[in-house]
Formats: structure tokens, C-alpha cells, sequence
């Protein structure tokens, strides 16, 4: 019943893209974990039932709201939501099938044991759901971010080659030369994280519960050199006017 493995005339231009980039969310906030409910040894059959049909119930309307918000994502790529849906969807499957086994055993040892594995074969909370926002976040950047950094890097370097030459002073030089290290630094640090975190799977979780930690970081340094990238492209444009 585990889940299967699964950014004059010319400078107006500039500032255009700048203000293109502004608006656009790079938040990524993994969802809080639910407190863990896991049956105690001490519980009767039917106890131990009933906590699992709500333990399972509570991540089934989690799994349906997170199904419908990839589902209508406009950051998530094509290809991480066909990832993203089977994972969720697959997810909502073992744990409806895994609710009619719970609800069929006759000892409260075996309902146990079978209630553990909404846990350690799913981790809704504390993966699935998170893969979600990972991938928003990284696609977002790659998708979005990069691609309005990277014209408007080209937009500014065209004019200071040409219409604004004379403004091409060594703080605007050095200004587009940290533009563009932060560039590669983002390229870098997100080109691929989103299939890494979305191939993530529970057995993973359960034995390394700080699997997710590399991406965060990566997002987190990330946002950063997206704030200076900014900058840099605001700066200039302004040096330009």
C-alpha cells in the first residue's frame, strides 16, 4: 500500500522587464506538520479504528485541496504536475485502500501495525505536500525568474554597448558583472532541484528525515541572489536615466 516510487528608449525597455520581475512569488513555505496521532499500544480495536479512519480522513482532504491547487498552478511546469498529480493521486488510493484494511482487521496488534503505515508508506505532511511547494518555488524561478533577469541583463548590456556607452562607467560594469554571477549562481543552484525533490519518496523520508534540507537551502540562498540580481538590474537602470 505504499505510494509508488515517483525574472531614452532603450532604458524605459530595461525597466520595463525590471518591474516585470517584481511582482512574482518566490515564497516557499513548507506546510506545518500535523502533530502525530499514531496509535498507542494501550488502545482497543475500535479506538485504534477510529483514530486511523480521521488520521486517514484529515490527509485525504489534504491530498484533495493540494490535487486541485497543482492542478490550477500557473508556476508549476507541465511536467512537474503530471509528477506531482500521480504522487498525490497515488497517495490518495493506498490511503482509501489502506482505510478499508484498517476498518477489516479483527485485533487491535494487526489494526495497529496496518495503522503505522499511514505514516511511513505515505509522509503527506511531512513530503508529499512539501514536494508541492518545492516545486512551485523552483519552477517558478527557472521558469519565470531567470528568463526576465537574463533579458533584462541583455536589454542593459545592448545599451551600454550602444545608446549609453558614455554611462558605461566601472560601477555600471561592476554592477552587470554581479547581475550576471548571480545569474549563474540561481541557474545553479535550482536547474534540476525540482525533479530531484519530486523523486523523493517515503522509504527515503523515513530514513533521512533531513532529505528536504538541501533544497530549502538552495531556495533560500536563492531568493537572495534574486534580491541582489534585482538590484543590480534597478541600479543600473537608474545610472542609466
Amino acid at each position: 500500500m505504499k505510494r509508488l516510487t515517483r525574472a531614452t528608449a532603450g532604458t524605459a525597455v530595461a525597466a520595463a522587464a525590471l518591474i516585470g520581475m517584481s511582482g512574482t512569488a518566490l515564497a516557499v513555505t513548507s506546510p506545518a506538520p500535523v502533530p502525530s496521532t499514531a496509535p498507542l499500544h494501550g488502545q482497543n480495536l475500535a479506538a485504534i479504528q477510529k483514530q486511523a479512519a480521521a488520521d486517514i480522513a484529515r490527509r485525504l482532504s489534504s491530498l484533495s485541496v493540494a490535487i486541485n491547487d497543482v492542478t490550477n498552478s500557473t508556476a508549476i511546469s507541465a511536467g512537474d504536475k503530471t509528477t506531482l498529480l500521480a504522487t498525490l493521486n497515488n497517495d490518495v488510493t493506498g490511503l482509501t485502500a489502506l482505510g478499508v484494511t484498517i476498518a477489516n482487521d479483527t485485533t487491535a496488534q494487526q489494526a495497529l501495525t496496518d495503522s503505522k503505515t499511514i505514516y511511513t508508506g505515505f509522509r503527506v505532511y511531512a513530503l508529499a505536500l512539501p514536494q508541492v511547494h518545492f516545486a512551485a518555488a523552483a519552477d517558478t524561478i527557472t521558469v519565470t525568474v531567470l528568463p526576465k533577469l537574463t533579458d533584462a541583463q541583455s536589454k542593459l548590456a545592448a545599451l551600454l554597448a550602444g545608446a549609453d556607452s558614455g554611462k558605461n562607467t566601472p560601477a555600471v560594469q561592476a554592477l552587470m558583472t554581479d547581475l550576471g554571477n548571480q545569474i549563474t549562481a540561481i541557474t545553479g543552484a535550482t536547474t534540476g532541484l525540482s525533479a530531484t525533490v519530486l523523486a523523493y519518496t517515503p522509504a527515503q523520508y523515513d530514513a533521512n528525515h533531513a532529505l528536504l534540507s538541501p533544497a530549502r537551502g538552495s531556495l533560500a540562498i536563492s531568493r537572495n541572489d534574486i534580491k541582489t540580481a534585482r538590484h543590480d538590474v534597478a541600479t543600473v537602470v537608474a545610472d542609466l536615466k
